[in-house]
């Protein structure tokens, strides 16, 4: 899907504030899973740019479809594990302790069927207790035109 935008992507998303998302989900499964050794996966990581906020708290992977987004996401995150896989259907050979898929990766799935069948695999690869991170593209908080994001190239005037 992004064979050709994979080196653009950054730069077209360079308003987002990874760090600060990474700490805001930090906050949603540290109430569950707190310590050393937390396991978290990053299911339609893309280019990996959450990953460096969220590598000094949990042992990260990171998996995608796309394997120009991995090649890139490898480059900014060297010595880390990362799956070329289908987030409808991955099978690791592991567990972890949280499965995120975010900035509305799960939008990509295209159809009802298919967004249960990857919250169901996203599930399997869970330990007992685990938690699932799932951020849709549009919540309560961004539905209104005038809430969207005055950062955004898309939206400002320059």
């Amino acid at each position: 899907m992004y064979t050709r935008s994979a080196d653009l992507y950054d730069a077209i998303y360079a308003f987002k504030d990874y760090a600060a998302e990474a700490r805001r989900l930090r906050a949603l499964i540290e109430p569950i899973w707190r310590g050393d050794g937390a396991t978290l996966l990053d299911v339609a990581c893309g280019t990996g740019g959450h990953i460096p906020f969220l590598r000094d708290h949990y042992l990260v992977e990171g998996l995608d479809l796309s394997p120009r987004m991995l090649e890139v996401a490898r480059r900014r995150n060297p010595g880390l594990v990362f799956h070329q896989a289908d987030m409808t259907s991955f099978e690791l050979d592991r567990r972890y302790d949280a499965v995120v898929c975010l900035f509305s990766g799960i939008g990509y799935v295209g159809s009802l069927p298919k967004l249960h069948q990857a919250i169901a695999t996203f599930a399997r690869h869970l330990n007992p207790g685990g938690v699932v991170v799932v951020e849709p593209w549009k919540t309560p908080d961004t539905w209104i035109a005038p809430a969207i994001s005055p950062r955004s190239p898309w939206t400002s005037r320059s």
